[in-house]
């Protein structure tokens, strides 16, 4: 039926993305997924803790092969081992992953076609065996499953499209053992041909999103078991021209992207959203996840603008952190955290190098540049030379054009510095510096 149209514009973006590794400086360390073939995708990754973290692997080729691949680290991502994904139909979808430890995880299949198994998978020795939960049925002719999200070792939720003029909802209290669906007195109906997205599901507390074709918000406050609906300000969230993705730092406080990058906020758990238009850097309109319990919030690109970009103030000014693909993005706390790429080396042959980014910085104490005593830098708009003065040592600067690409860099090691920008073209760029430990950027024009 459907799948995120994302992942498939990933399929062919990652024959790319070793030609364009760089030095990611303090924030980005790349690691090994160890998948055994090459231009496989993390594209849906479930973090335990700072030492478990459970991925699902995509076919980025170009070729739209299915694949049913994981892998998992238990040591923070020194070491990961790879696995595969058997539900005993090697035809059917792998939608997401979702581990709660070391030994259990979940995963959701959907059909590529009628006949093909589908539904919630559960291991819990580790990946090496998949056992079907049956009475989260999926049985329909129409059912279509999504996603699936647990609390603990026993509390669940999983969704798919609708059945019986209602979306099969189901939640459980004994690890999925037994699931009971969610009555439709208790979910808002779809409209018509409305359906929701594979992997599309974000948590926080005891609170759920799910988006759909719509461009509606699905949203609880009891772990599944009653919803309300809300219009985005997107009409699809993961159509041909349209798409986007949510993150919620709390129970109210979220933020919602689109393909362009463009950002909208909300204070009122996704009832309502306000564009928003960063004072400073890009957001990248790949991925967005907001870090639980603070205003520290990263986006990720892969298509078109890639890279990677972070803000501290709730999405007003953003940094940016590497200009390399990303995938999905998932993190712990404000120290802990992993986003996907592909794997195959510099030259794109080698399964056993790269696949996934560990974040190797903190959020915790950033400050932006702006608010640094004694920083200028002038004139702006610019003509071919600019200044830049601060009461403690510069130490780099990077100027990026608006797709997120370095285009000027330069040592400093100074209280002052000049920059030439004479061999800029004409236009709009984000100028990132380094003072200390902290990274603050902003715009200007030439």
């Amino acid at each position: 039926m459907k799948t995120n149209l994302l992942l498939l514009l990933l399929f062919l973006v990652a024959l790319t993305t070793t030609a364009q590794e760089k030095d990611l400086e303090d924030y980005w360390q790349l690691q090994n997924t160890n998948f055994s073939a090459t231009s496989v995708g993390a594209s849906d990754i479930s973090i335990v803790d700072e030492n478990v973290v459970w991925i699902k692997g995509h076919d980025g080729s170009g070729g739209s092969a299915n694949i049913q691949v994981f892998t998992k680290t238990t040591d923070g991502g020194a070491t990961w081992t790879s696995g595969t994904i058997d539900i005993g139909s090697p035809a059917s979808g792998i939608a997401m992953i979702h581990g709660i430890s070391a030994t259990t995880a979940w995963i959701v299949a959907f059909p590529h076609a009628a006949g093909q198994d589908q539904g919630i998978f559960k291991t819990t020795d580790g990946g090496a065996n998949w056992v079907k939960q049956a009475s989260a049925a999926f049985s329909d002719p129409a059912a279509f499953a999504n996603v699936v999200y647990f609390w603990d070792e026993n509390k669940g939720f999983c969704q798919g499209d609708p059945v019986d003029g209602y979306y099969e909802l189901y939640t459980t209290n004994d690890g999925g053992a037994n699931w009971t669906r969610v009555p439709s007195g208790d979910i808002p109906a779809p409209t018509s041909g409305e359906y929701g997205y594979t992997s599309q599901i974000f948590v926080t507390g005891d609170a759920l999103w799910w988006t759909t074709n719509k461009g509606r918000i699905y949203r609880s406050y009891d772990f599944g078991h009653t919803f309300e609906v809300f219009q985005s300000p997107i009409g699809d969230f993961g159509g041909a021209s349209e798409r986007g993705e949510i993150s919620f730092k709390d129970n109210l406080n979220g933020y919602l992207i689109n393909q362009d990058g463009t950002l909208w906020l909300s204070s009122d758990g996704g009832e309502n959203w306000d564009i928003t238009f960063p004072d400073s850097g890009i957001v990248f309109g790949g991925n967005v996840f907001a870090i639980p319990g603070s205003d520290a919030v990263v986006t990720t690109g892969a298509g078109g603008v890639t890279g990677s970009s972070f803000s501290i103030n709730g999405g007003i000014d953003w940094t940016i952190m590497s200009d390399v693909q990303h995938l999905d993005v998932r993190f712990l706390d404000e120290n802990t955290g992993w986003t996907g790429g592909f794997n195959g080396g510099p030259d794109g042959t080698d399964p056993a190098i790269g696949g996934v980014w560990k974040f190797i910085s903190s959020f915790a104490g950033i400050s932006d540049v702006s608010e640094i005593d004694g920083f200028e830098y002038y004139p702006n708009p610019v003509n071919d030379v600019l200044t830049m003065s601060a009461k403690n040592e510069i130490s780099n600067v990077e100027i990026f054009n608006m797709l997120g690409q370095v285009v000027l860099t330069k040592e400093v090691n100074a209280l002052t510095t000049t920059i030439d920008t004479s061999e800029l073209a004409n236009g709009t760029y984000v100028v990132q510096v380094t003072i200390g430990d902290v990274v603050g950027s902003m715009k200007i024009m030439k």
